[in-house]
Formats: structure tokens, C-alpha cells, sequence
């Protein structure tokens, strides 16, 4: 972050608070991820001028207020390192196919610009590849503050050398303007994630015809349940080899929550389908809130029992009011726009359902409970395969004085609870 104080709220004891409000004063713990210049990373397949290959587009984004920028004569300016490799296979234990590294300068015109969490920078790299299963590994350093973060993803690269009609994969755009001289200038949303509705969502894509003059476009966009909820047609002239469109959709009336558009083109018999997902967030709630009723249900150790059947059974218009009524009551920072203990908390849920789910999702097993409501433990002690015991760990809160006995009765991974929560 810039030459700004860097500090983490006692997010643990908030939520011991919220069980026994008497508990002692709070703790400020660390967090290794703050300062970290986090970044976006999407890859685009196109068709390629070499009939054995693939066209790849990748974008990493990154937030400005994710850099460490500096005033210059020109203002104020961020440079960070992007290290792109591309490994052949579908881990990252395969054979590196090919890498690349380039730098990037970011300017800002006043320091309130680089605490912007609204702007971005994108930056590209192409490539053709032959198709085929990838794994691609991107590493971005802020030259400024040396901090390093790591994306990692996997990647299917379709042939589109095929007799057929195809098309490529849809670019989910922030905007789309056409140049004077015909040319697409796009502005990606390399996330694919809608925050707000002053503009709409843009869809870009590519048509590879065969032998076709007319086109029929159809487009659709499906909710989680499957329910289609905006759905057009239209007719468009073919331009061999490649035929290039857009539409754009307004999401103003969309509910928070996952979505998928598709985009079929027909000529004829022939027809090709492309479809990718994207999120449309509510204002204020971190990305990794996908599901209001589940966020709701997620609250179970922070919120009151009253404070739980209120929210869970309000009226579907009435439930996110009262939702962000329940988590402004509880923002440390008021008047600035971001809730530290809303963004942790749902971190910490969003960790525990990667980390420790088995039977269950991992924020209802014993281990993610204790891990939300105290934070990443100062210490673990594991003991999986130990003679004549069955498999535990110990968790050490060294700042909390408090220690935590988990054990694995049946063997399959389900570690329980056996010392006092409190």
C-alpha cells in the first residue's frame, strides 16, 4: 500500500465479542497477505493466423491501490514485473512450454488516484499455442516496494482449425468503442465481476465462419438455478475468416450472485455455442460473497440468535437491507469505504471452505469455526500418523493464551473439536 499506515483491526476478538461481550480488550493481529499487490489474471482464446495454433490474449490487472507508487516529475508513478510462465499439462509439476516477463509503468495523476480501488491497469501479452491442456503461473512484483504476489490457473486452448463453424471465447468487457479505423478498443474485465451499474456489461466475440453470408446471434444470460434472465436475437453479415460483434447488457435489476452468458450463433445447420461466468456483486460485499442466504447463514458466529432468524426469514426485498444494516453496526472504520471485519470474515469462511472441508463445508466443521472466529493460529502441531493415536493437531493462539485439541476419530480428515471453545 502507499506511504500510508498499514494496521489490521482485532478482527478475532470482534467476534469473540459477539459471544461474550465481557471478553478482554482487542487484539491487533497481523496479516501477511495486506500490502500484497494482488492482481487479475484471464486468459482469452481467439483464432490465429497459424492453422496449427491457437491465439491467446492474457490479462493481469491489477487495482491501484494494490501498488506502491511514488511522486515524480510527472505525477505519480507505480512499475511492477509480471514473470509468465506457461506450463505444458495441468498442474504446475508439467514441463514449462514457454514464459514471459515484461514491466509496466502506471501513472496517477494525484495521490488520491493511487488509493483508488475503482482504477486499474491492464496489461496484455499474446501468444499462439498449439491446443491442448495448460497451466499457467503469473508472478507480479511491485518494483517499488519489492512485494511480490502469485496467480495461478488452469487453461484449456480449443483448436479452432475445424471445418465447422465456431466461436471463440467471449471477452467480458468493461467497455467497447470502434475506432476510427475499425478497430475494437476494449477495456477487459479481467475478473468478471460487476461491482456497479453506471455502465453495462459488454460481451465481445468472434465468429469463424464456413460458407456462411448471414448470421443469427443469439444471447442469454442463466442465473445459479438455471433460470434464463435476459435473453435477445439478432442478424448480423458474415466476414470471413473471422466475423467480430458485440452487445452489451444492462444488469441494474440483477441480484447478487453467479451468472453465466452464452452466445450461440446459427448459419443454417451449422450452430456453435460459447458461454463463460461472471459475478455480479452487491456494492460493499467482498467476491467472495456469492449467495446472500448462505452469507446469512454463515453468520452463526457473529450474529445473535434473534439477529440470525431476523435476517434468515426477512422478506427476499426486505433480507439485503437488513443484511447491510447488520454489518454497518459493526464497521470499525465508518467513514471510510471499505468494512475491515466484513472483508475478514468472509476471507475467513472463504479460507475455511478451501481448507477444511470434508463432510461438510469447511466453515461448518469444528476447525473452521475456531478458525473464524480467532484468525490463522499462531502455531499448529500436527500429529497424523503417531503409534497407538489417532490422528490430531494442536492449535496455538499465542497472543489469545489459548490452545485447541483437535481429533480425527473416524480417520477420514474430520477433525473434532475435544477442548473447550472458550
Amino acid at each position: 500500500m502507499k506511504n500510508k499506515y498499514l494496521f489490521i483491526l482485532g478482527l478475532s476478538l470482534w467476534l469473540i465479542f459477539a459471544a461474550i461481550p465481557t471478553q478482554a480488550e482487542r487484539e491487533y493481529l497481523r496479516d501477511e497477505s495486506v500490502g500484497l499487490p494482488n492482481f487479475n489474471l484471464d486468459a482469452i482464446a481467439f483464432l490465429s493466423e497459424d492453422p496449427m495454433k491457437t491465439h491467446v490474449v492474457i490479462y493481469v490487472e491489477i487495482m491501484y491501490d494494490n501498488l506502491q507508487f511514488l511522486q515524480s516529475a510527472r505525477g505519480f508513478e507505480g512499475n511492477y514485473e509480471v514473470d509468465l510462465s506457461i506450463l505444458a499439462g495441468k498442474d504446475e509439476n508439467s514441463l514449462r512450454y514457454t514464459n514471459q516477463v515484461w514491466r509496466s509503468t502506471v501513472m496517477a495523476n494525484s495521490f488520491e488516484d493511487t488509493n483508488s480501488r475503482n482504477r486499474f491497469d491492464v496489461s496484455v501479452t499474446e501468444l499462439d499455442l498449439p491446443a491442448g491442456d495448460y497451466y499457467v503461473i503469473a508472478t507480479l512484483v511491485d518494483l517499488e516496494s519489492k512485494r511480490k504476489s502469485e496467480s495461478k490457473a488452469a487453461l484449456n486452448v480449443p483448436s479452432f482449425n475445424r471445418p465447422e463453424m465456431q466461436v471463440g471465447d467471449l471477452l467480458l468487457a468493461k467497455n467497447i468503442r470502434i475506432a476510427q479505423d475499425g478497430m475494437y478498443e476494449i477495456v477487459p474485465n479481467v475478473d468478471k465481476v460487476i461491482r456497479e451499474f453506471i455502465r453495462p456489461m459488454y460481451v465481445y466475440f468472434e465468429v469463424y465462419p464456413r460458407d456462411a453470408s448471414l448470421l443469427q446471434v443469439y444471447s442469454r444470460i442463466l442465473d445459479s438455478q438455471g433460470e434464463v434472465v435476459y435473453d435477445s436475437s439478432y442478424s448480423i453479415y458474415a466476414n470471413s475468416p473471422i466475423t467480430r460483434d458485440y452487445f452489451s447488457v444492462d444488469l441494474s435489476n440483477f441480484k447478487h450472485g453467479v451468472y453465466v452468458v452464452e452466445v450461440q450463433v446459427k448459419a443454417g445447420k451449422m450452430s456453435a455455442l460459447r458461454s463463460a461466468q461472471f459475478k455480479v456483486l452487491l456494492a460493499g460485499l467482498p467476491g467472495t460473497v456469492t449467495d446472500l442466504d448462505a452469507a446469512i447463514e454463515q453468520l452463526r458466529y457473529l450474529a445473535s440468535r434473534k439477529e440470525l432468524k431476523v435476517l434468515k426469514f426477512a422478506k427476499p426485498f426486505k433480507k439485503e437491507q437488513l443484511f447491510r444494516e447488520f454489518w454497518e453496526k459493526r464497521d470499525p472504520t465508518p467513514f471510510t469505504p471499505e468494512n475491515e471485519l466484513l472483508n475478514e470474515y468472509y476471507q475467513r469462511v472463504q479460507y475455511a471452505n478451501e481448507t477444511f472441508g470434508s463432510f461438510r463445508d469447511g466453515w461448518e466443521t469444528d476447525r473452521g469455526e475456531v478458525y473464524i472466529r480467532f484468525g490463522p493460529p499462531s502455531e499448529i502441531e500436527r500429529h497424523p500418523f503417531d503409534i497407538d493415536t489417532k490422528p490430531y493437531e494442536i492449535w496455538r493462539y499465542n497472543h489469545l493464551k489459548r490452545n485447541f485439541l483437535f481429533v480425527d476419530e473416524m480417520g477420514y480428515g474430520d477433525y473434532r473439536l475435544v477442548s473447550n471453545l472458550w
